[in-house]
């Protein structure tokens, strides 16, 4: 659980050495009156009341410690479940080296040991994870616990406790043919061939360090202790079919997590293992036929990258389950600038580039998107910083209808606080040169490795994509070592209480005193599934939706009891409750009460189709294939970093260009693409079939070596035809060189070539050309943004005022638009009459600028400085419209986004400074942001010293680097002088004009907040009369310690004629815009009567998309 080192092989040799890792109808009514503490929602029973006295001790010594086995400290795990039967769920804990324990529930928050006389206390040897299913389907609940460590192979057995239905169990495990003896973190049982019983999935981890800087080698080896297995239930045996039904079982995993779900809707169960270390985590999508493919690449834009515990729930309630990972990145500065070590981008590609995925060090909290596809919301979320977590469990604790989520944390030995870690390399280097006893000196390393306990986290949901700290609020914010943790309603009050187990300290048992409504269902299957392992319910109430399914293994080494349970919070009346069954048959409960427990039994199931035909005929259809559009993108390799090493982003990947217009004065519309540098763009024609064929490509090699970020076809010189505009930009070339020359390719009787002599030479690195006649003199003028100063991020050069005099074009930008001297780093600009004076304006935005309003007055563009003052971000595009029909135009303009780790506000502004920091000729950047009211420098000690010697010199240890602010690193007389820019707000915002230069600014939804939006266009796409916006993006080409931006698919807002917009879902819209879209254009195919959109990605291929 640790960051890419310098190489592959160093990362793993330390890991090796000095363990750097991971890391009909049944009712039980509410009787029971207890007192409610009003202020916090959790009670801790302490022990001596519960009488669970369970403390998970992990003694430490020479042989024992985290260098001889790597995860010495992951803890153990929690099982719940009603083992006697009597309604009561009772709680199993697992020891890692000590005793396990059974308490049976007595009611009333009593527990009692039974361990001893159950016979489950389990064998000697390292114990990890636990859950509780009905193996032999008698209707009693059996435990299942798993063993690993480094000890001899007959100490890792995994046990299978039969339940004998008498207080006591028996040792099966080998009856069973589940005696695996491997390296066991959890299992989790369930019907994945749906014949009727349990199977079941074993996720194990590796305990040896892989010494190769290669690792790729390994992803085809399979390895029989440490590869992941599938065991089908063939008659009360299980036999392993993992190679048969696709499970990969390399020597690369380390799993930790493992969560079921029918995450595709098909009504199979999935499954979602999540991965330590460099293997990515696996989505196993069940094919229906025995098998599964694994596509978590297909599906997920990036992942987490130490990745530990997960879960899957329907946390927004869309009908539509999410997926949850945990990785160990810090919440404040301090912790950040410890314990992360940098990462290298080329060990980082290298990895990419090698088959494995982009994962970074952060939460991820997958959004299904409903096709298949999913979006990590973990930064919009508020999730994603949780240091070292462990378990994530998604419930409704406070009974609100919205499903919360309780992360358990903490790391007896913070052996990656990375000051202690140089001190440990040290001190053995040292040791081994003096002949000194090498167990001596572990064990005094270990004794010194910090401690740091940390408390779990627990969030509200606050039911628009967004989660809020709710610790204190709760009562739950003592620090712990937690690791495994389960929930069930262990009083039955109607209530979801919590079971967490810690290490060095007995258990904690949280009493929930919430006193909202809910609703409970517990299952009796069929004979050979009793517990109805894999049942899912939708429950309709007047809120809306909600779904779950009873898969009792979730969060870290653990499992729930085998009851759904729903919060309803204040409503009273529930429209249907919709049961199915493992094998599709189904039962809906109309109108059920409230706060109660529902059995529902399987023999009250009937067969329904298992295909219904949607009713809904989406707004957008794929005719890519139809119009025959055969065209890729294909970027050029550069590297924006080895220059510039603290960019936050690569500045050389903005293209293609792409520009819609009859180019043949056929009456059909055409379009050009262009292409990175060293790859051709080209025009393509519009034929009379609607498909298109490229135009003399040859003639379109010769310009290859531009680099294309926006083109338009516009009458450039007034002959009735349309000519082409190319703007050139890009960063890999050093400032003025003639690469970055604009082109103007003027039309001859549909054959277009270069004009060199009617531009000015003006060598900027462009992003935007936006044609229009601001003179009034009859022909188009042009505006042209200037994106960046090349390779000295965040200047820029100048943009330019073009006036067409007789088809020649003039810079008149000093005589007549000197504001945009200092406009910035432009990327769009869109000319209206904003203010209703009837003359144009222009309106600009731009990275770190502000949105700017120029009014023509007296022959020159001044700026207005009084509109949107505060208005500073890194805004992509703008589109105006009036969206709210009160006849002045209203703007849309898009934004990062909130999905970034990047935060802003207007009193903790996200910061850069840009001078020669350190004196060596070269333009240093450094980016700022604020913490607890404090300035402190966004990247680390080892990347910011990379590019500023200085650094390490002046701050030698991660601990005072991590405690300096950022005037306290770099020079106030540097700071004074640098170039200082702002961001107040990365949210893409609705403009309302209310007139005289006023305007409301309203976020628009949290559903498009997820990323950067590069495209608006609006129109009505519903045809109800108003007017709705789509909206696509993402950034791509993030700095590796962030993740990029990749979580949109595009989306459509429907309009409402007001300031409120609502987003409208893939199933409905049909609007499937992933991947790094940068521009989207309208365009007419043939005579049809709505206009469909030319999409183009960054290195990626052209897309078409078309009403329906």
């Amino acid at each position: 659980m640790e960051p890419y080192f310098k190489n592959f092989k160093f990362y793993i040799v330390l890991s090796m050495i000095f363990a750097l890792q991971s890391c009909k109808y049944g009712i039980e009514n509410k009787t029971e009156v207890i007192e409610i503490d009003e202020k916090t929602l959790f009670s801790s029973i302490p022990a001596m009341e519960t009488g669970i006295q369970f403390i998970n001790h992990i003694p430490e010594s020479a042989a024992m410690n985290s260098m001889v086995y790597e995860y010495y400290y992951n803890g153990g795990g929690v099982a719940i479940g009603d083992i006697d039967n009597d309604g009561l769920p009772d709680i199993y804990f697992t020891a890692n080296l000590e005793e396990n324990k059974l308490y049976r529930n007595k009611g009333s928050f009593e527990f009692e040991d039974i361990s001893k006389k159950a016979k489950v206390e389990g064998t000697f040897g390292w114990t990890t994870g636990v859950t509780m299913a009905d193996v032999n389907a008698d209707g009693w609940l059996d435990i299942y616990v798993c063993k690993s460590g480094k000890g001899k192979e007959e100490n890792r057995e995994n046990l299978l406790f039969i339940n004998n239905k008498n207080g006591s169990f028996t040792e099966e495990a080998k009856k069973y043919g589940l005696n695996f003896s491997g390296y066991s973190t959890q299992a989790s049982f369930f019907d994945f061939d749906k014949d009727g019983d349990l199977d079941m999935f074993l996720l194990n981890h590796n305990v040896t360090p892989i010494t190769t800087n290669n690792p790729e080698n390994f992803k085809l080896e399979k390895n029989y202790l440490s590869g992941d297995r599938l065991f089908r239930n063939d008659q009360g045996k299980f036999i392993d079919i993992s190679s048969k039904a696709g499970i990969l079982g390399n020597s690369l995993g380390f799993g930790l997590g493992v969560s079921i779900g029918d995450l595709n809707q098909d009504g199979w169960p999935d499954i979602y293992v999540a991965n330590d270390y460099i293997e990515q985590d696996y989505l196993y999508y069940n094919n229906g036929n025995g098998t599964f493919s694994e596509g978590l690449k297909r599906s997920m834009g990036h992942t987490s990258h130490f990745s530990m515990g997960t879960d899957i729930a329907d946390f927004n309630n869309d009908g539509l389950l999410d997926i949850i990972s945990l990785d160990m990145v810090a919440e404040d500065n301090y912790g950040i600038k410890t314990s992360m070590s940098g990462m290298n981008p080329k060990a980082f590609q290298h990895a990419v580039n090698n088959g494995f995925h982009y994962q970074y060090m952060y939460n991820a909290l997958q959004m299904n998107n409903g096709n298949g596809t999913f979006g990590d919301l973990a930064q919009l979320a508020g999730i994603s910083n949780t240091d070292w977590s462990w378990g994530p469990l998604f419930a409704d604790f406070d009974n609100d209808g919205l499903k919360d989520l309780f992360i358990s944390n903490g790391l007896k030995r913070d052996f990656r606080n990375n000051d202690f870690r140089k001190y440990k390399i040290k001190r053995l280097e040292e040791a081994k040169k003096n002949g000194e006893n090498m167990a001596q000196v572990i064990e005094e390393l270990v004794n010194k490795t910090p401690q740091r306990k940390t408390h779990n986290y627990f969030f509200k949901n606050n039911g628009d994509l967004t989660f809020e700290k709710a610790m204190t609020h709760w009562g739950v914010d003592i620090p712990t070592f937690s690791n495994g943790s389960a929930y069930a309603d262990l009083d039955l009050d109607g209530d979801l209480d919590l079971v967490i187990s810690n290490i060095d300290e007995e258990a904690t048992v949280l009493r929930n005193n919430s006193i909202a409504n809910y609703l409970q269902f517990q299952f009796e299957g069929n004979d050979q599934n009793p517990f109805g392992v894999g049942t899912k319910i939708l429950l309709e109430t007047d809120e809306g939706l909600q779904i779950a399914e009873n898969y009792p293994t979730r969060g870290y080494q653990s499992a729930v009891e085998p009851v759904l349970h729903f919060g309803l919070g204040q409503s009273k009346t529930i429209k249907n409750a919709i049961v199915t069954w493992p094998d599709g048959k189904s039962e809906t409960i109309t109108n059920p009460n409230i706060n109660q427990k529902i059995r529902v039994g399987y023999k009250n199931a009937e067969s329904v189709d298992q295909n219904p035909k949607s009713s809904i005929s989406p707004i957008f259809k794929d005719i890519t294939e139809v119009v025959k559009v055969k065209h890729a993108h294909i970027e050029n390799e550069y590297d924006d970093f080895s220059g510039e090493i603290l960019l936050p982003h690569k500045m050389s990947q903005f293209g293609p260009a792409l520009a819609v217009g009859d180019a043949n004065n056929d009456g059909l519309e055409d379009f050009f693409i262009g292409g990175a540098k060293g790859y051709a763009g080209g025009i393509y024609l519009q034929k009379e079939n609607g498909t298109f064929a490229s135009m003399n490509p040859s003639a379109w090699i010769m310009e290859k070596e531009y680099e294309d970020v926006d083109a338009h076809f516009f009458d450039a010189d007034s002959d009735g035809d349309l000519d082409l505009y190319v703007v050139s930009g890009g960063n890999e070339r050093e400032a003025n060189s003639n690469m970055y020359q604009d082109r103007l390719y003027l039309n001859n009787g549909g054959q277009f070539k270069k004009s060199t002599d009617r531009l000015p030479k003006m060598s900027i690195s462009g992003s935007t050309v936006k044609p229009f006649d601001f003179d009034e003199d009859g022909d188009l003028d042009l505006f042209v943004g200037s994106r960046m100063f090349p390779q000295k991020y965040p200047y820029a050069q100048t943009s330019k005022l073009l006036e067409n005099v007789n088809g020649i074009f003039k810079d008149v930008t000093l005589e007549k638009a000197p504001a945009l001297e200092d406009a910035g780093m432009i990327t769009d600009a869109i000319w209206t009459d904003y203010d209703g004076d009837n003359k144009t304006d222009l309106i600009l935005v731009g990275e770190w600028t502000g949105i700017k309003f120029y009014n023509y007055k007296n022959g020159q563009f001044e700026l207005n400085p009084d509109i949107l003052p505060q208005s500073k971000g890194w805004w992509n595009c703008i589109e105006a419209s009036d969206m709210d029909g009160d006849g002045d135009i209203d703007f849309v303009v898009g934004n990062l986004g909130l999905n970034s780790k990047y935060k802003a506000s207007k009193n903790a502004p996200f910061e850069v400074y840009s001078t020669d920091f350190d004196d060596n000729g070269t333009n240093d950047i450094v980016l700022g942001y604020y913490d607890q009211g404090d300035l402190f420098p966004s990247r680390g000690r080892e990347c910011s010293s990379q590019q500023m010697p200085f650094i390490k010199e002046k701050f030698p240890t991660y601990d005072s680097f991590g405690s300096a602010k950022l005037h306290q690193v770099y020079d106030k007389e540097k700071l004074k002088e640098a170039l200082h820019l702002k961001v107040i707000s990365f949210a893409s915002v609705y403009l309302e004009n209310l007139g005289n230069g006023q305007f409301n600014n309203h976020n628009l939804p949290n559903e498009v907040q997820i990323s950067a939006i590069n495209n608006i266009h609006i129109q009505d796409f519903d045809g109800d009369g108003i007017n709705d916006i789509l909206v696509a993006g993402n950034l791509y080409q993030t700095e590796v310690e962030t993740p990029r931006n990749d979580a949109s698919i595009g989306m459509i807002l429907k309009g409402s004629g007001t300031s409120m917009f609502t987003p409208v879902p893939f199933s409905k819209s049909g609007l499937f815009l992933n991947g790094d879209v940068k521009k989207i254009k309208a365009i007419r195919i043939g005579n049809a009567q709505n206009s469909s959109y030319l999409v183009a990605k960054n290195d990626d291929s052209l897309k078409l998309i078309g009403i329906r």
